[in-house]
C-alpha cells in the first residue's frame, strides 16, 4: 500500500479552486502528509525505498517543492507529528506487517529475475519505511531557508485543525490528510498544488457532508468505520463475502443507517465477525472517538491545552494517554528531542515495529528481547525520575512484533546504579576543554574520546559540586552528551578514563583521522566508527547473518564470503554518494536485513543520547533561553541513517573478483563498474576507498581488544577482511 492509505470516495469530492486564492499567504503543513504525497507521485516517488532502506534523490526533490513555494509567494508552516496518539502504534504495526507481505512478492520477482515486476511491487508497497525518519532532514532544510516548523504534543492534525478552528492569524488555509475532517473545521483542506496550472485542490467538509447526506457526527463514526492512522477499519467492512471490491466510505454511512446511526449497534450486528477478527475493536473506536473530541494543541500563547477541556473525563488516561511536563513538550517542539521516549512514558508501552525486509534472524531476536533492554531502561531511567512522581510508579511493557506472547517490564526504577547518578559526574568547562586543546579540535565524537587520552583533562571532567551549572554553549552541550553516553556504554569508566572499549574506539578514530587526512570531510564517518562497536560489541557483525536471507556472497572460500560480509555490512555504514535520481541498481536481502539490526542499535542508542540531553536541560545544567535547540539536536550522532547502496555496491564488486586480478585490471573494471550497476553514483571509486580504510581502521581498534572483551575468533574475521582488501587492491 501506499503512504497514503485514504477514502476514494472522499478523495471525489475535491473541487480546485486558483492558486491566486492563497498567494501572500501562509498555510500550515501536516509534514507528515507533505513527505507521503512526494514520495508517493512523480516526480519524488522512490520505487525501491522499501528495498534500498532510504533515499537517493528526496532532499533535491523537497528543495525543488519548496523553490516552487518561494516563486509562487505561498508560505509553508510545517507542523510535524508529536507522541503517537492512543491505538496509532497498533495500526501501524498492522500496515507494515501487510507491506512486507506484498515486498516479500517483491523479493521473490526479484530472485526470479523479473526485475520490472519486482520494482513495481516494490514502489506500490513502501508503507514499512518509517516516514519519521525524514523528519530531521526536512527539519534542517526549513531551518536553512529560515523556514518555521513546530511540534505539537500529539497530532499534527489536531494542531491545524486548532489553526482552522479559531481561524488563527498565523496562517491562511491548512494542507493535510483526509483525517482533518475529523475534527471541528469550517473550511475546506488543501491538499496538493498544481504549481505548473496555478491550481489548489482542496476538500470542504460541508460539502462531503452534504454529498453524503450527513451530519459531522455521523461523518467522524463513518470515517473511523473506514480506518484512520489510529484506528483500524470496521472487520465486517473487510469481508471480502461482503465487499468483494475495496470498501469506501459509502458502505460504513448505509451500514450506520441500517444500525440506527450508532456503531455501538453496528457491532452487535457483527458480533461474530468482531469476536473472531478483533473484539476490542469497539472499545477501540470509543478511545478514538474521544481523542479526537479533547484533541491536544499548542496554542497561540504556547500553552499547552485541550479541547473542550471543561468536560474531560476522569478516564482521560485511557483515551489521552498521562500527562508529561509542558517542558519536555517544549523540547519536543523546537526539535531538540524525538517523540520515542516521550511516547513509550505517555502510554506505558513500547511497541516494536517490523523490519523493512519483514525478517526474523535468531540474531534479530536475541537483540530486541534481550541485549537491547538496558538502553533502554537507562533512557527511560534519566528522563521519568524528573516528570510526575506518579508516571515513576507506571509500569512501562515492552512488545514485539513478531511474538505475541512476549512481553518485557522495563526496569526503569531500581537501576543499580541510576544512570543519574553517572552523568552526574561530568561538569566540563569549556575554558579548561581549551586550555587543554585548540579550537580546531572539535566534536562530535572524535574530540570527545581522544580528549580523555590526556588523564589532565579527563580530571577536570570530574564533577566538583552536587549542583551543576554553566553547560551553555552549543558545543558544549554536545560534548557533555557525548562523554556521558560514553561512560554509560562502557566506553569511559568512573574514573573518566577510556575503558579498554574506549582505547579500541580512540585507536579507530585517529586511524580514520589519518587515512581521510587528504579528503574533503566525510561526513557521518566517526558516529559510524562509533556504531560499528556497538555492533561489535552486540555480536552483530556476523558471516552467517541472516541464514537463509538471500544475497549472501556466493565466490570463494569460506573465509572469504566471511570476510566480504563483514566488509560489505560496515559499508552499510556509510554513504554512497548519488546524483539526485532515485536509486537504480542491484538488491540485496540479507544487507537489508543487516539493515534492521543496525537500524535498531542506532534507534536506542539516539533515544539514549536523547534522554541524556533531555536531562541536562530538565535539571537546569544548561540554559534553557536559547534558539540552537535545533542545532544542537543535529549534533547529536545517531540522528539519520543512510542507505544500503554503498554496501550493496560492494558486495556486489567483490563478489564478482577475482584475487588473482593485477590492480590495474581491478581498478579499470571499477571504473566501468558504476554503468551497470550504479549509473548514478558520483564517486564511486572514492567511496570504496573510503569503505576500505573503514574497515581498515575499526580492525586496528578490534585488534587492542583481549580475550576479555572480544572472542579471538572474532579479533581474527575481522584481521582477515582486512587481508582480503590487502590482497584486492584498486
Amino acid at each position: 500500500m501506499p503512504f497514503l492509505v485514504e477514502d476514494s470516495w472522499i478523495n471525489a469530492q475535491a473541487m480546485t479552486f486558483d492558486l491566486y486564492e492563497i498567494q501572500d499567504s501562509a498555510i500550515a503543513v501536516d509534514a507528515t502528509y507533505y513527505l507521503s504525497y512526494l514520495l508517493d507521485n512523480p516526480p519524488s516517488h522512490e520505487p525501491l525505498l522499501s528495498a534500498l532502506g532510504g533515499l537517493t534523490g528526496i532532499r533535491a526533490h523537497i528543495e525543488a517543492n519548496l523553490d516552487l513555494w518561494d516563486k509562487h509567494r505561498v508560505t509553508p508552516l510545517f507542523v510535524f507529528d508529536g507522541q503517537s496518539v492512543i491505538g496509532q502504534d497498533e495500526v501501524s504495526l498492522a500496515r507494515r506487517r501487510a507491506a512486507n507481505h506484498r515486498t516479500d512478492e517483491a523479493w521473490n520477482l526479484y530472485s526470479q529475475s523479473q526485475a520490472e515486476q519486482a520494482v513495481a511491487t516494490f514502489g506500490a508497497n513502501p508503507g514499512a519505511f518509517c516516514l519519521k525518519n525524514l523528519y530531521p532532514m526536512l527539519q534542517r532544510i526549513i531551518k536553512q531557508r529560515h523556514l518555521q516548523f513546530l511540534v505539537p504534543p500529539y497530532s499534527a492534525c489536531a494542531q491545524l485543525a486548532y489553526f482552522e478552528l479559531i481561524d488563527s492569524d498565523q496562517c491562511g488555509g491548512i494542507m493535510g490528510p483526509q483525517e482533518l475532517l475529523l475534527y471541528p473545521i469550517r473550511d475546506s483542506v488543501i491538499r496538493s498544488i498544481d504549481w505548473e496550472a496555478s491550481t489548489v485542490t482542496a476538500l470542504c467538509k460541508r460539502r462531503v457532508m452534504r454529498a453524503l447526506g450527513v451530519g459531522e457526527s455521523m461523518l467522524v463514526d463513518s470515517m473511523l468505520m473506514t480506518g484512520t492512522s489510529f484506528l483500524l477499519p470496521f472487520p465486517p467492512l473487510m469481508d471480502a463475502s461482503m465487499y468483494p471490491n475495496p470498501f469506501t466510505i459509502m458502505d460504513a454511512v448505509n451500514m450506520l443507517r441500517t444500525s440506527d446511526k450508532s456503531v455501538a449497534n453496528a457491532c452487535a450486528s457483527f458480533n461474530d465477525i468482531l469476536q473472531s477478527q478483533d473484539p476490542e475493536w469497539l472499545d477501540r473506536y470509543r478511545k478514538a472517538r474521544m481523542a479526537i473530541h479533547h484533541f491536544i494543541y499548542i496554542a497561540e500563547s504556547g500553552e499547552v491545552c485541550v479541547n473542550d477541556f471543561e468536560r474531560l473525563t476522569n478516564d482521560n488516561h485511557e483515551y489521552l494517554g498521562l500527562q508529561l511536563p509542558a517542558e519536555l513538550f517544549h523540547y519536543l517542539n523546537t526539535g531538540l528531542i524525538g517523540a520515542r521516549n516521550l511516547s513509550c512514558i505517555t502510554h506505558g508501552q513500547i511497541l516494536i515495529q517490523p523490519t523493512l525486509e519483514g525478517g526474523v534472524s535468531d540474531e534479530y531476536k536475541k537483540l530486541m528481547t534481550h541485549d537491547i533492554l538496558p538502553l533502554k531502561e537507562q533512557a527511560l531511567g534519566l528522563i521519568i525520575p524528573r516528570v510526575h512522581r506518579g508516571i515513576g510508579h507506571k509500569d512501562i511493557t515492552m512488545r514485539v512484533w513478531f511474538d505475541a506472547t512476549f512481553a518485557y517490564t522495563i526496569n526503569h526504577r531500581s537501576l543499580q546504579p541510576p544512570p543519574s547518578s553517572k552523568v552526574g559526574t561530568w561538569d566540563v568547562k569549556e575554558t579548561d576543554l581549551r586550555r587543554f586543546f585548540p579550537a580546531d579540535f572539535t566534536g562530535p565524537i572524535y574530540l570527545e574520546v581522544l580528549a580523555l587520552a590526556n588523564s589532565a583533562f579527563a580530571e577536570t571532567t570530574k564533577a566538583k559540586d552536587k549542583i551543576i551549572r554553566g553547560i551553555n554553549s552549543t558545543e558544549m552541550v554536545t560534548s557533555v552528551a557525548v562523554w556521558r553516553f560514553l561512560h554509560l556504554r562502557g566506553y569511559v569508566n568512573d574514573n573518566h578514563e577510556l575503558t579498554r572499549w574506549g582505547n579500541a574506539l580512540a585507536t579507530t578514530l585517529l586511524a580514520l583521522k589519518d587515512a581521510n587526512e587528504d579528503r574533503p570531510e566525510v561526513h557521518g564517518i566517526e558516529e559510524a566508527a562509533l556504531l560499528a562497536f556497538e555492533l561489535i560489541r552486540f555480536g552483530l557483525f556476523n558471516s552467517k547473518q541472516g541464514g537463509q536471507v538471500p544475497g549472501v556472497p556466493r565466490k570463494g572460500s569460506d573465509e572469504d564470503r566471511s570476510s566480504l560480509t563483514i566488509i560489505s555490512q560496515c559499508a552499510t555504514l556509510l554513504r554512497l554518494r548519488h546524483q539526485s535520481y532515485g536509486y537504480t541498481g542491484p538488491l540485496n536481502k540479507s544487507l537489508l536485513a543487516f539493515r534492521s539490526l543496525s537500524s535498531a542499535v542506532r534507534e536506542a542508542d539516539r533515544d539514549l543520547v536523547e534522554a541524556i540531553v533531555a536531562s541536562m536541560f530538565m535539571y537546569g545544567q544548561c540554559a534553557r533561553e536559547r534558539n540552537d535547540y535545533l542545532e544542537i539536536s543535529h549534533r547529536l550522532p545517531f540522528l539519520e541513517e543512510p542507505d544500503i547502496g554503498l554496501g550493496i555496491a560492494v558486495r556486489t564488486f567483490f563478489d564478482d573478483d577475482e584475487a588473482s586480478d593485477s590492480k590495474e585490471t581491478r581498478a579499470a573494471r571499477l571504473a566501468e563498474f558504476p554503468t551497470t550497476f550504479v549509473p548514478f553514483a558520483e564517486s564511486l571509486t572514492d567511496d570504496f576507498h573510503i569503505c576500505v580504510d573503514f574497515v581498515v581502521s575499526v580492525n586496528q581498534g578490534v585488534q587492542t581488544l583481549d580475550s576479555k572483551e572480544l572472542a579471538p575468533s572474532e579479533k581474527t574475521h575481522w584481521a582477515k577482511a582486512q587481508e582480503y582488501l590487502e590482497a584486492r587492491p584498486f
